[in-house]
């Protein structure tokens, strides 16, 4: 087959699956503010009415979080539902200044208790 012949997959969508191509077309000093960190907490909290919602910039590059949610709406979830529900809530975001999310908890009360 020609090179110029091969299919070739949609932009964001490679080996069959949606990739994220968040941060691609920022600047390159845009950072997690704290108000952006508390923008996305309040999202969080509000989409899956949560007990507890943390969003943390481990990394210290302003780009990189981590995300530990507490939310009855987890419950009979699988941990893929879970996330899902999570990075729906926050789309926006990882679609311009998040480049990843490094971490993820999702938890029911129940499970933080055991």
């Amino acid at each position: 087959m020609h090179a110029s012949s091969r299919a070739r997959a949609p932009r964001g969508r490679e080996a069959g699956r949606w990739t994220v191509r968040a941060g691609a077309e920022s600047a390159p000093d845009s950072q997690i503010t704290a108000k952006l960190m508390e923008s996305m907490r309040s999202k969080i909290e509000t989409a899956l009415e949560a007990k507890a919602v943390r969003v943390a910039d481990v990394s210290g590059d302003g780009r990189h979080v981590n995300i530990d949610v507490v939310s009855n709406a987890f419950e009979g979830k699988s941990s893929v539902a879970r996330q899902r529900m999570v990075y729906k809530a926050i789309w926006e975001e990882l679609q311009d200044v998040v480049h990843a999310v490094d971490a993820m908890t999702c938890k029911t009360p129940g499970e933080i208790k055991n």
